[in-house]
């Protein structure tokens, strides 16, 4: 008895037919393999890789730092991108906290705790001047209570270590006017507010843009910075 042609044809079809849904499926299962195993790949490589600008500092809070991946972050009133400017009048305002290229308050670890300048204390930095002499003024709040600073014009700005601060700033002066330099003493009240003035009979030249007023403890350690900017 020979074999029918169209049972024949049916059957081809089939098999191929459910080859090629074999197929599909397992090509389809390969692709999410691979998929999930790239992804697990790069997951660690993209943190591994994170600029270290991204971890502190005022690239920290930049578009490409996000995008790169969760870094810490500054406050960026703090850290701005750009070099800050004084306010109208010639104000210049900031709070302290780790050092950062253009913060305007830095402070520095001590091994007296009771000493330290607590992270946000924000300080008011005045410098006015007349044709005779300068005045620099300075106002705080949230440092520690009843502790006693000296403050002390240095030149150039604050930086990350305090041994690579710059020198005291010394006015070169003459017959009335030695040489001298500009001290604010101060000892804040039991709320943690400060103020401080002091008017030395000479001119800083540019206002003291530039420089920066280091603050010492009673130990003379340098507890902090502010930068005029």
């Amino acid at each position: 008895m020979g074999r029918s042609p169209g049972l024949t044809s049916k059957t081809l079809f089939l098999l191929t037919a459910l080859t090629a849904v074999s197929l599909f499926f397992t090509a389809c299962s390969n692709a999410g393999n691979q998929e999930d195993t790239a992804n697990n790949a790069t997951s660690p490589a993209a943190s591994s890789t994170l600029p270290s600008d991204c971890e502190s500092g005022p690239e920290a809070t930049s578009s490409s730092c996000q995008a790169a991946g969760p870094g810490r972050t500054v406050a960026a009133d703090r850290c701005p991108d750009t070099s800050p400017t004084p306010l109208d009048g010639g104000v210049i305002e900031g709070s302290f906290g780790p050092w950062c290229e253009n913060a305007i308050a830095t402070s520095y670890p001590t091994e007296d705790t009771e000493s330290l300048i607590p992270e946000g204390t924000e300080v008011e930095l005045t410098i006015s001047e007349t044709d005779m002499d300068t005045t620099v003024d300075m106002q705080g709040q949230d440092f520690p209570a009843s502790a006693t600073y000296q403050g002390i014009l240095h030149e150039g700005p604050c930086a990350e270590n305090p041994g690579d601060l710059g020198p005291e700033y010394v006015h070169e002066g003459s017959g009335d006017n030695p040489n001298a330099t500009v001290v604010l003493d101060f000892t804040t009240a039991s709320d943690g507010s400060a103020a401080a003035t002091v008017t030395v009979p000479f001119l800083v030249p540019d206002n003291a843009s530039g420089n920066s007023i280091v603050l010492q403890n009673t130990d003379m350690e340098i507890v902090g910075c502010v930068r005029i900017p």
